[in-house]
């Protein structure tokens, strides 16, 4: 049996993939499969002729087509397998563009991969990202960005596409003062740690009908989703945390997926940036010590949300019918379709 946990996909310098696996017997020798459509492995179909077979337990596959997304089979002798594909989307564009494919939920399921995406803003994706995207198959986008920020900055995936695009602004109250600062170049902000999880908070008492939109689109057929806002952390965090949620991932794996954030985003490049271009209460420079907080994810933000729920529903059930809309059959279906 593979151990997932140690399985992983990465993009090479030269664009290859560099394929790292586990198995509970090390020596055994492992067939690698690759196809552009994960269809394919869950179907249960003839896989046809692997790339490679080897008895080690890591493998760089030459890329075929870089303007599309693989994905890879992995067999060993006693017939096990696993699906495997890259988590961070290879884009210049948007750093933090990445599938939620691959996690396990109960019962010993997985999500699927190229089904599940989240993202940052998509107003700058060059001509290339965006034919890699639009081969991707999205079907629906929601933009959870306030209506100012995607009029001065549009979602931009050529004039073709079967892509339905949903704006579901999520205003947090407990930061409209500090947008309004924001776009005047100030950060007005003390305590932007504890500031962070207030916004964190305030999803759950004041955001759901907007999240719970983009579960009611989700289950109007067999939908291939990305969600975004800005960076993709904060709005986008806290939506990829109730799919994964709902879908029966553990809060551990969910934190750690919020997590990869950090290391996907420049933050420190951010940080920088930022200290120049904006200013405090006094007009002096934004420390980093203020900043950090602001632009990187910690586990206590996420919890945060977890916290408040518990704080407010009866149960996960409770939370999921009362604020999500979405009763058992409806969680149900969404499980059906998305894990494997």
């Amino acid at each position: 049996m593979f151990d997932l946990r140690f399985c992983h996909v990465e993009r090479t310098p030269d664009q290859n993939y560099l394929i790292r696996w586990h198995g509970s017997q090390p020596g055994q020798k492992v067939a690698v499969y690759m196809s552009d459509n994960p269809d394919h492995y869950y179907a249960g179909g003839d896989l046809g002729t692997p790339i490679l077979r080897t008895t080690g337990q890591e493998a760089v596959i030459s890329n075929p087509d870089v303007d599309v997304r693989h994905y890879f089979y992995l067999e060993n002798e006693q017939g096990e397998g696993a699906i495997l594909a890259e988590r961070q989307l290879s884009l210049q564009g948007t750093p933090n563009f990445r599938d939620l494919g691959g996690y396990e939920a109960q019962g010993g399921r997985r999500l699927k991969w190229g089904k599940l995406y989240r993202s940052s803003k998509l107003s700058a994706l060059t001509d290339v990202d965006i034919n890699y995207v639009k081969r991707l198959g999205l079907t629906l986008i929601c933009d959870f960005r306030q209506v100012l920020e995607q009029e001065l900055e549009p979602t931009i995936l050529g004039a073709e596409g079967s892509h339905t695009i949903a704006s579901l602004p999520v205003t947090p109250g407990s930061s409209s003062s500090f947008m309004e600062n924001l776009h005047k170049g100030i950060i007005a902000v003390d305590d932007s740690a504890g500031f962070m999880e207030e916004i964190n908070r305030d999803f759950v008492v004041n955001q759901m009908p907007q999240y719970a939109e983009m579960f009611q689109l989700l289950l109007v057929g067999d939908q291939q989703l990305l969600i975004h806002c800005a960076s993709g952390k904060d709005r986008t965090g806290f939506g990829a945390a109730l799919i994964l949620d709902v879908l029966g991932v553990s809060e551990e794996a969910i934190v750690d997926d919020y997590l990869l954030t950090n290391k996907y985003l420049p933050v420190d490049k951010d940080i920088e940036r930022m200290s120049k271009e904006f200013s405090d209460h006094a007009g002096e420079a934004v420390s980093e010590e203020l900043l950090r907080p602001m632009l990187e994810v910690r586990p206590e933000y996420i919890r945060a949300c977890f916290e408040e729920i518990k704080k407010r529903y009866e149960s996960k059930e409770h939370f999921y019918e009362s604020a999500l809309c979405l009763d058992d059959s409806k969680v149900e279906k969404l499980k059906d379709r998305y894990l494997d």
